[in-house]
């Protein structure tokens, strides 16, 4: 009885976790002036939709970011995730009024991204900046090259996201590089649009990556009424450490992904990784895409999402009318009766045993005459869940077809 009063005793003298704490003050840090010169010249925030941003951080944030430029003046620095262009423009101008000699590299997937145009008002500013669009990060980093030391991640914000965006970046990174995530609270923004649509559960991959990436972490606190909040941007130091223990990070993909990335998107990272990433860890990815690629199928979530999502690459890709499905048993039919809009259909439909002419208004032929419609299409889609490894098998062997092969039953990267 007495020896158990002294073991909790020593335990309050002697606590067995650190009293690191979770929050950290910078207020001396904090540097508002560039944002404050940007925000004369770019354009007001629409008055009716509190969304239609130009400058995607709050105030505080971007002081915080520009008071890390102006402590750490880096040299190359990375921005992923660009939308508008605001925060770019905040950055080109910090670095401006540090009169440094830097040069900033931003991307983002989308092709058109606003930002093109906002930077064009900024043409004093642009001289150090370089915009690379249309395809995910992997896709660009050999050609931007090492020895980034500072980075700006503001991506998807749902799985794989920034987590796996940083997967490929931290072999560019320096040792001493600092990395900052923003959107850490994004989830319990519940009235914003973008979160009812994606759902607060699955916009956590700025968190996820946050608290499993091994790093000196700089969490700040920002006060509000004399309090004090969790912030919505944090940043770290990339160490020895963080690369011996990367295996977490990809880890942690595991975790159930909100939206499955393209083709062209997996295969890059495919071969990003393979690049920088010894074979198991390539080996291992290619598992968790596996295993992603079957959650989608199954998830009656998201098994339409899945199924528009690849289409709209693919048309995209190709054109309208150039895609093909194989199978038009029950599977396929549910899919154009039920899940695909018009624009999404296929042109044709091909099966080994035709029964019936049309689904819906799209024309079935027999597998024989394939060679027959070569100069009409580019790729075709396997629409058959019970049969789709035959059918590939079948396909790959015909030597009068030229087509892209797609079997969205399978790991889209297995082939890398």
């Amino acid at each position: 009885m007495n020896r158990a009063i002294d073991i909790n005793e020593n335990r309050k003298s002697s606590p067995i976790v650190t009293d690191i704490p979770m929050l950290s003050d910078v207020s001396k840090l904090l540097w508002s002036d560039p944002r404050q010169e940007i925000e004369t010249l770019c354009p007001s925030s629409s008055e009716t939709d509190p969304f239609d941003y130009i400058i995607g951080m709050a105030q505080e944030e971007t002081a915080f970011l520009c008071g890390l430029l102006r402590e750490k003046r880096p040299a190359k620095l990375l921005e992923v995730g660009v939308n508008k262009g605001g925060t770019t423009a905040v950055i080109l101008k910090a670095l401006d009024m540090l009169q440094a000699k830097a040069r900033l590299i931003s991307v983002d997937i989308n092709p058109d991204v606003y930002a093109k145009e906002l930077l064009n008002r900024f043409p004093t500013l642009t001289d150090r900046w370089e915009l690379k669009c249309g395809r995910d990060v992997s896709a660009y980093l050999e050609e931007i090259g090492s020895d980034i030391d500072f980075c700006i991640l503001d991506t998807a914000h749902y799985l794989p996201g920034e987590v796996l965006n940083f997967l490929c970046i931290l072999p560019y990174l320096k040792i001493g590089a600092t990395v900052i995530i923003h959107d850490q609270m994004v989830h319990f923004s519940t009235h914003h649009p973008f979160i009812q649509q994606c759902g607060s559960s699955a916009t956590v991959a700025c968190r996820v990556l946050f608290d499993t990436v091994v790093g000196e972490k700089l969490v700040p606190s920002l006060k509000q009424d004399n309090g004090l909040k969790a912030p919505n941007i944090a940043a770290f130091t990339v160490t020895e450490d963080t690369r011996k223990y990367i295996h977490h990070i990809l880890s942690s993909l595991m975790l159930p992904w909100r939206h499955l990335p393209s083709r062209e998107y997996l295969s890059d990272v495919v071969r990003s990784l393979k690049r920088n990433y010894p074979q198991h860890y390539v080996d291992y990815f290619i598992e968790v895409v596996q295993h992603q690629t079957t959650y989608h199928l199954n998830s009656k979530e998201l098994k339409g999402e899945y199924w528009i999502s690849m289409l709209q690459n693919l048309k995209s890709k190709y054109g309208c009318d150039r895609v093909a499905f194989y199978g038009a048993g029950g599977f396929c039919k549910k899919l154009i009766k039920g899940t695909l809009p018009s624009s999404l259909r296929p042109s044709m439909i091909f099966d080994k045993n035709v029964q019936y002419k049309y689904v819906q208004t799209i024309p079935v032929h027999n597998a024989n005459q394939m060679s027959s419609f070569k100069s009409l299409i580019s790729v075709i889609v396997i629409t058959s869940n019970a049969h789709h490894e035959e059918i590939q098998k079948q396909l790959l062997e015909r030597n009068d077809i030229y087509w892209e092969i797609i079997n969205p039953f399978v790991a889209s990267v297995s082939s890398y």
